[in-house]
């Protein structure tokens, strides 16, 4: 079904059926003009006694039936188009008929057989127009495999037998010319073999009009625009009161047009231009993939050379950077920890670690280093060996005091030799057991600590603090101390940046409100639980999109009694 936008394109100049329906409204004026000067016997009486103008138009599509045949014949091994090839044949078949009338070559039977014979004159066209009709309804109704070619010697054999038998129809003495034509223009008879001729145009003409309103290709209105006049010649042939009047001679006007245009679309637009650039891309393509193939083998060698080295050493930087996290987290009777860790990448810039002070005092640390990847890791693997060195001065002492434990790592950093753009920023505390003190001093971590009461609700820690980065000769910066009482049943969470800024697919934020939420939904059971929770609603929240940042969360949960 045509859409509406279809229709009223019909009448929209620029719509693409409008040359359609100029020839349609072009070709019925026409035909109406003559039926109404058709009273004037003049013009009839001068065309049936000047006939010759039948032989030049006759000489006319003899030359474009051929021509096309030759066209389809020797371009089809390279177009492999098999419906060109047997409306090559069908015209070469018209072509011959053609060349029979013009070579007046049935005159040799006698009187009644000749070129100016209405009975061989009706009957040659006949057969032409119905197997140009017969052949482009099985073209165009009917879907053919390129992958085969045709056999062409199969196809000479067919046109020589349907030749043959068309000539025989003509020469055969059983049809006589009363039953054709008589003195008051076409029978019953032909008006209903030209009938059928009409019918069979106007068939394709369906099919070929439908699919040009699903692709609008030019070489389908051409040949809609010739069907139509074809059909017009069947209608003006039917009025033909004797042979060679001003219905033939529309008639025939009428199919030399159409011959045009199929020649048009089967020469110039199907086969010599899209020949063309075909060779000629075909050529270029050749020559560009030749040369596109060695690049490529080239750069694929060199690739995969530089992919297996750089896999290789994020496998041993990332068996580095994995050994550094605990594989266990330390616990006692007065407080237990938890940890969720999701890398951005296979190397992450996040890391954390708790580990033992003495008997009454855990060392806590989480951080963030800048960028991803090797660089990343190798980073956080330098803050991990300078908190360790400083754990193994004095008995642990050195880390007992947050403020100086950032203190030092600012003055490590600057004195190694580490890019002007990266840093470190972090949290480092001390929690007592004994007093339920927690002692903690930032880094420049842009999160703040969620103290969470037994009740669900959350409070925020002061986590001001100055970033460990590469401004020592400037800045000598004071990291402060911090202290909170943590009573039984509270729980304190630490965590990352890529944690609240986690986006899903709408580019929304998971952000501190949502993790309010799950802390409040997901308190009231034990410290791993609500850790693991935590984590699956955040994976949950993002979906199948890629995170932009690491996602670390440390849980500490106070046990009673202290």
């Amino acid at each position: 079904m045509i859409s509406a936008k279809s229709k009223t394109s019909v009448f929209d100049v620029k719509g693409h059926l409008f040359p359609i329906f100029i020839v349609l409204i072009v070709g019925l004026l026409l035909f109406l003009t003559v039926e109404l000067v058709d009273s004037n016997l003049f013009i009839s009486q001068f065309l049936v006694e000047n006939s010759i103008w039948h032989r030049i138009l006759d000489v006319y599509l003899l030359i474009v039936s051929f021509s096309i045949f030759l066209i389809s014949f020797f371009t089809y091994p390279q177009t492999e188009d098999n419906r060109l090839l047997i409306i090559g044949f069908t015209f070469l078949i018209g072509g011959i008929l053609y060349w029979i009338q013009i070579l007046d070559i049935p005159s040799h039977l006698g009187a009644g057989y000749g070129i100016s014979s209405p009975r061989s004159t009706f009957l040659l066209c006949l057969a032409i127009r119905i197997i140009n009709g017969i052949c482009f309804c099985l073209i165009f109704t009917t879907k053919f495999n390129n992958k085969y070619n045709l056999r062409r010697r199969y196809l000479w054999l067919s046109t020589i037998v349907i030749v043959l038998v068309i000539y025989s129809i003509i020469s055969s003495p059983f049809i006589k010319q009363e039953y054709l034509i008589n003195d008051y223009g076409l029978t019953g008879l032909s008006i209903l073999l030209l009938a059928v001729a009409a019918l069979l145009y106007i068939y394709v003409l369906y099919y070929t009009l439908r699919e040009y309103i699903k692709t609008n290709e030019f070489v389908l209105r051409l040949l809609c625009c010739g069907f139509i006049l074809m059909f017009y010649s069947e209608i003006a042939f039917m009025g033909m009161k004797e042979i060679f009047d001003i219905n033939s001679a529309l008639s025939q006007f009428y199919l030399v047009v159409s011959y045009g245009i199929l020649f048009y679309a089967f020469y110039i637009e199907s086969i010599k231009k899209p020949y063309t650039q075909l060779s000629k891309a075909m050529e270029d393509l050749d020559e560009y993939l030749k040369e596109m193939d060695k690049l490529v083998d080239n750069r694929t060698t060199e690739l995969r050379g530089m992919y297996e080295k750089l896999m290789a050493d994020q496998e041993i930087a990332r068996g580095i950077q994995l050994s550094m996290l605990p594989s266990e987290l330390p616990e006692n009777e007065y407080v237990s920890f938890s940890a969720g860790y999701v890398p951005a990448e296979k190397l992450s810039g996040d890391f954390y670690n708790v580990f033992k002070i003495d008997e009454s005092r855990f060392g806590i640390c989480i951080g963030d280093v800048s960028g991803h990847g090797v660089s990343a890791a190798m980073l956080s693997i330098f803050t991990f060996q300078k908190i360790q060195s400083l754990m193994e001065e004095a008995a642990g002492e050195g880390i007992s005091i947050p403020s100086m434990v950032l203190t030092h790592l600012y003055e490590s950093f600057n004195s190694a030799n580490f890019n002007d753009d990266m840093y470190i920023v972090m949290l480092y505390g001390v929690f007592n057991t004994q007093t339920g003190i927690l002692s903690y001093a930032s880094g420049g971590l842009n999160t703040s600590p969620l103290r969470i009461r037994p009740d669900g609700s959350v409070q925020e820690l002061d986590s001001d603090g100055f970033a460990i980065c590469k401004l020592g000769d400037f800045i000598r910066p004071k990291f402060a101390n911090r202290q909170v009482l943590l009573f039984p049943g509270d729980k304190l969470l630490l965590y990352t940046d890529g944690l609240v800024e986690a986006r899903n697919s709408s580019k929304e934020e998971y952000s501190i409100k949502r993790l309010k939420n799950a802390i409040k939904k997901y308190n009231r059971w034990g410290i791993n639980h609500l850790t693991e929770a935590i984590i699956n609603n955040v994976k949950e929240f993002v979906g199948n999109e890629k995170l932009a940042d690491d996602i670390t969360l440390l849980s500490m949960d106070v046990l009673p009694p202290f």
